[in-house]
């Protein structure tokens, strides 16, 4: 039976429902995790007393192969179950953060995973204190550990970055207050800062805020967005030593652990962990520098379109394209993402067919619910997904980017045990941009007028201005605030926001006027606080489309290799995995090809235009 009728309530934000007021149909099936607290609670005891004989087994886990495989069994089972009680929580409390019960549960299994990592702190020290060859004869001698064997040959790569056990304790112990400058920066930017109110398009007076900018930075009325962007950047350069504290304290503590465990770089630290080269980070944004003239050209057509005199920063965000009123209910998102995908093949077909069909997705809005959307789960629950569905494009393009994470989760998890099933973080945003663009051309083939298919040629084009140029700009900028840190030089807000500026203007070349204020606008970017990690986006997006361009194109064996792409798990790094689908990153030829389907996707446009 389909379940209609909540779209509209959600359209106007003032009458949300209560979560208990939601139908069933319209939320995810989290009841299929724990049918009750009491079911919670007992597994919640499981991990408790698992933590505790974790800690008692620390001077005696290597003193035989036995010994060795009991500790990784029982650490196995904890961190697969603590994973379960965390995916129930979490959830629990994102469909209403208003409920207290569900609060105190959320604060409660964080607690419990702080002390996982400080009971089990102890451990890859100590592994790395042993010969090396005595693991590996562990290893050996114990066929229970074959799934193992990937992990505990990846811990000891880090033999030479690894201080003693006492000393790694004290890291872990301390990881709250090292990680407290983004939770400051969070407060401040979410509940302290005041960004005064702008006048709307009917000449309404409105207060501006962090959720409100960007509707008001895409408005057709110019002096609307001019003054959304002006407003808010100034704030922000009100705030600047502050926020140029709380980002130096976060480089400076990835610095001194960087230099503690003896890496050339803080970026060499931060990309040890997927084995990936520096080289690749460099690579990325030579290639995006080799290209930025088509991005000039973008900037040039959207210029000309908007029939502007001067194109400024402010003028980037506005659509050039007919508004289509156009809603999707989620019925219709629901077929179009299905039909799109349809080219994954029968299995990918029949796997996707479940997530609407078996409580994988929350759809609505609803009152206290957690804003945004995301894919997550556990080895054992559903890859369960967050949407706040409102039945924009937009809404249908991220229904299909999430569920790219739910079946990569579930071909990960159906395909391999629960040591081996963890696909790195590199690989993250590959498939969730596969169904991205796929939808993306599907929409374009089948577009039922010009302004339909301006509309999204307009969204792609935009898709990679933001997840490729952008996001290699951040990078960039990354990659010279730690390095600056590196060598112990002092971040001052001048010096770092200066930078900024002018990397904006080499990203918006020489058409474009680079308001002053946007130099404040790194101090606004959340990403900074997790580092190293925005490079990941630009080059997801670039492998997704080298996947698409292969998958479109109808390469032969390819849709199969991207199958098994998507059942490897975590078996190996994330430069091997990719050799599945033919990539390798160590050339550039996956980015040269993002390069070219931005070029083919601009003079579509432009040709559509004239």
């Amino acid at each position: 039976m389909l379940c209609l009728g909540l779209l509209l309530v959600n359209n106007n934000m003032d009458k949300l429902l209560k979560r208990e007021d939601v139908k069933k149909c319209d939320k995810w099936n989290i009841e299929s995790v724990y049918g009750s607290l009491d079911e919670y609670n007992k597994d919640y005891n499981i991990v408790k007393n698992n933590i505790d004989k974790l800690r008692d087994m620390q001077d005696t886990f290597l003193n035989s192969s036995t010994s060795f495989k009991e500790f990784l069994l029982i650490d196995s089972k904890t961190s697969r179950l603590i994973a379960k009680l965390y995916t129930y929580a979490a959830r629990k409390y994102d469909e209403d953060t208003g409920n207290s019960t569900y609060q105190e549960l959320y604060g409660n299994i964080n607690n419990l995973y702080q002390s996982y990592g400080e009971a089990t702190s102890f451990v890859v020290p100590m592994i790395l204190e042993q010969d090396k060859d005595t693991i590996i004869g562990y290893l050996d001698k114990e066929k229970e550990l074959l799934d193992f064997r990937h992990q505990i040959l990846d811990i000891l790569r880090y033999k030479e970055h690894t201080l003693s056990k006492e000393e790694e304790h004290i890291i872990t112990a301390f990881s709250k207050v090292l990680d407290s400058s983004s939770d400051t920066a969070d407060f401040l930017m979410d509940t302290d800062m005041r960004f005064g109110n702008i006048k709307d398009e009917n000449g309404k007076e409105v207060e501006l805020t962090s959720s409100n900018y960007s509707t008001y930075l895409s408005s057709k009325n110019r002096e609307v967005r001019k003054a959304a962007f002006i407003n808010y950047h100034k704030v922000y350069g009100n705030f600047k030593n502050t926020l140029t504290s709380t980002l130096a304290a976060t480089c400076e503590a990835l610095s001194v652990s960087s230099k503690l465990k003896k890496y050339n770089s803080s970026m060499e630290a931060s990309l040890f962990n997927d084995f990936i080269p520096t080289k690749l980070y460099d690579n990325l944004i030579k290639v995006v520098h080799d290209n930025l003239p088509s991005l000039y050209k973008y900037f040039d057509v959207k210029k000309k379109i908007l029939g502007l005199d001067e194109f400024h920063l402010y003028d980037g965000y506005v659509s050039t394209v007919k508004n289509i009123e156009k809603k999707y209910s989620f019925e219709e998102g629901e077929r179009l993402v299905k039909e799109a995908l349809s080219v994954l093949g029968d299995e990918y077909s029949r796997e996707l067919d479940k997530a609407f069909k078996e409580g994988y997705i929350d759809k609505y809005p609803n009152l206290n619910k957690r804003s945004g959307a995301y894919s997550s789960g556990s080895y054992d629950t559903k890859p369960f997904v967050l949407l706040n569905y409102v039945g924009e494009y937009n809404d249908v393009s991220t229904l299909a980017h999430e569920l790219g994470h739910s079946m990569h989760t579930y071909f990960s998890n159906h395909y391999n045990s629960y040591e081996t099933s963890g696909y790195p973080i590199f690989l993250a945003e590959i498939a969730s941009t596969v169904n991205e663009l796929l939808l993306s051309y599907y929409m374009e083939d089948n577009a039922k007028s010009k302004d339909e298919r301006l509309f999204i040629l307009n969204e792609r084009l935009d898709l990679f201005k933001a997840t490729v140029f952008r996001q290699t700009m951040f990078a960039e900028f990354e990659k010279y605030i730690h390095e600056l840190t590196d060598k112990n030089e002092v971040l001052t807000s001048d010096g770092i926001c200066n930078y900024y500026y002018e990397l904006n203007k080499l990203y918006f070349g020489p058409n474009v006027v680079v308001d002053d204020e946007v130099r404040y606008e790194l101090l606004r970017i959340p990403h900074f606080y997790t580092p190293f990690y925005v490079y990941k986006y630009a080059t997801g997006l670039s492998i997704a489309s080298y996947i698409v361009k292969n998958i479109l194109n109808n390469t032969p064996n390819f849709k199969e290799k991207y199958l098994e792409f998507l059942k490897s798990g975590g078996r190996d790094y994330p430069l091997e995995v990719l050799k599945i689908i033919d990539i390798d990153l160590t050339d550039t030829k996956v980015i040269d090809s993002a390069m070219e389907m931005f070029k083919e996707t601009l003079d579509k446009f432009i040709s559509l235009n004239n």
